[in-house]
């Protein structure tokens, strides 16, 4: 069984509204004290500093996660024994469950033995075709005795 499929990285559009959500409260805040900075001492000027490496902090994550969300489909490759996703080989004795999360847009998630929480190279979504390409992995996961089931999981951004 060799079989070729087009994958994305899942767009995770809660994180983006989450994390767009974040920087305009916290750029909020940072307006809302450097309207009258002059009048500030010390102990605010820290707490406005603060509040900025905050504001950075969540803009970093938001920008991340939409570069992810934007970058071009690569393949996933089903073998006999092993599955290769963005050049990362996995054998089927590594891995611990597959996971399917969403209904319309589901995002399936490789969980290795030993972690706790799905890599971020083992989670994507199909690009095309994406019931035949659940079928194909649901059929890899029978052939080798993996559990595949219908659940959310957790996986970095």
């Amino acid at each position: 069984m060799n079989v070729t499929h087009s994958v994305k990285n899942p767009t995770r559009l809660k994180n983006i509204i989450v994390f767009s959500v974040a920087c305009l409260i916290w750029l909020f805040i940072i307006i809302h004290y450097w309207r009258d900075y002059s009048s500030r001492d010390r102990t605010d000027f820290l707490l406005f500093n603060s509040n900025s490496l905050i504001f950075l902090f969540y803009f970093v994550l938001l920008i991340l996660t939409v570069v992810r969300a934007l970058r071009k489909p690569t393949e996933l490759s089903i073998n006999e024994d092993t599955i290769l996703v963005n050049g990362h080989v996995l054998t089927a004795q590594d891995i611990k469950v597959i996971m399917k999360m969403g209904y319309f847009n589901p995002v399936i998630g490789i969980k290795p033995k030993g972690k706790r929480i799905v890599p971020l190279r083992w989670c994507f979504s199909f690009a095309v075709n994406e019931d035949q390409g659940i079928m194909d992995v649901k059929e890899w996961a029978a052939a080798n005795n993996i559990k595949m089931v219908n659940k959310d999981f957790m996986s970095w951004l």
